[in-house]
């Protein structure tokens, strides 16, 4: 791989993958939220994901100039989720693309989600330091990580407007660069109602969006577990050798093995708290499975997965 002067940025560091493709892996306390991509397609610029507000997506645009030596021209928004589509504004001469219905997610439950945090961002974020303030230690360390999120909504909520895919696709689309083959993957339901995945098949490379997440609790509360594990066996069928997730550091094929270790596991527990007619708060209160006691978002991804799929088989 030919070496080049990364980029830096407050908000996230820059992993070189091969020639030409990048990782934008969030940072502690940034403002990017999601891990991003930068391809060099050889004749255009592609940026997978733009992160949760405007003021990491300009570090992510000024880093895929310097880094291809040109302004992106694609941009891919992997779901609907608030931390994968808030920075689009930002490339205003770009094209954005999604599946169709993940452009439906945006215009109905991505326009929901920024209605809610309009309301409740302030009340939140003074939750978050009140937290932080805790004796509790286990407490502070999810307020430390919850603190920028919220930080980074309230102080854009007055820029931020949703900005939707101008390009759509089912299936599967393919960009055909004069350097490289960049395919985008529809997956369907998984972590939202649908999910996509950009493929780079000559580098052995996967930006798997949220539906992997690394050494970190994956939230399951807006999507189908079951379809999740289908997700994930789709993903493993590709043999990429470098999975970047939504969050957490660079991942392989083992990491597709946790996630799904982690999601048969969650579901055991809660059958078990359901069988014992025990309720959701039960659920919740389930000690976290050794495997995963040192992943971050214990609280509150493990209590929220608990709770929801204790809902879902209480039925």
């Amino acid at each position: 791989t030919r070496k080049i002067p990364l980029p830096t940025s407050k908000h996230f560091r820059i992993e070189q993958l091969a020639d030409g493709v990048y990782a934008a892996l969030h940072k502690d306390r940034g403002w990017l939220i999601c891990n991003a991509g930068v391809i060099d397609l050889g004749n255009e610029t592609l940026v997978f994901d733009t992160g949760i507000t405007p003021k990491a997506a300009h570090d992510l645009r000024a880093a895929a100039i310097a880094l291809t030596g040109r302004a992106p021209y694609y941009i891919v928004n992997s779901h609907y989720h608030n931390d994968h589509i808030r920075g689009n504004q930002v490339f205003t001469k770009a094209v954005i693309v999604s599946t169709t219905r993940t452009r439906e997610l945006i215009t109905t439950l991505g326009q929901a989600e920024l209605e809610t945090d309009q309301k409740c961002a302030h009340e939140r974020l003074k939750e978050w330091k009140t937290l932080a303030r805790s004796e509790d230690l286990e407490k502070r360390k999810i307020a430390a990580f919850f603190l920028p999120y919220w930080q980074g909504i309230l102080t854009s909520l007055p820029e931020i407007r949703i900005c939707l895919p101008n390009l759509t696709f089912n299936g599967m689309m393919t960009f055909h660069g004069i350097d490289r083959t960049a395919q985008l993957i529809e997956v369907g339901s998984g972590h939202t109602e649908n999910d996509c995945v950009l493929f780079l098949p000559q580098e052995s490379v996967l930006f798997c969006g949220d539906l992997l997440f690394v050494r970190s609790h994956p939230y399951l509360g807006d999507g189908d577990p079951e379809m999740l594990l289908s997700a994930l066996d789709k993903l493993e069928s590709l043999r990429a050798k470098v999975l970047v997730p939504g969050h957490g550091p660079l991942g392989d094929e083992k990491d597709l093995d946790k996630m799904r270790l982690y999601i048969r596991t969650l579901i055991q527990q809660a059958k078990k708290v359901v069988t014992e007619e025990g309720t959701a708060d039960d659920a919740a209160n389930q000690l976290v499975p050794e495997p995963f006691a040192d992943w971050i978002l214990f609280k509150p991804f493990y209590e929220a997965n608990m709770r929801f799929l204790y809902n879902r088989l209480a039925k």
